[in-house]
């Protein structure tokens, strides 16, 4: 499973999402992460056509 960094802004915004109990909020952030981890997922793999 890939790991990924998350910035200061998206700490706070994580734990602002928590204490307002925002679940728009906390699914938003959610859906960011999942695409990164797959695009860093992603750009680890390598085609067998690259050569």
């Amino acid at each position: 499973m890939p790991v990924i960094e998350i910035t200061e802004e998206e700490e706070i915004q994580m734990k602002a999402a928590l204490l307002d109990e925002d679940g728009s909020d906390a699914l938003r952030l959610l859906k960011a992460f999942v695409k990164r981890m797959e695009q860093k997922k992603n750009a680890g793999m390598k085609s067998h056509l690259d050569g």
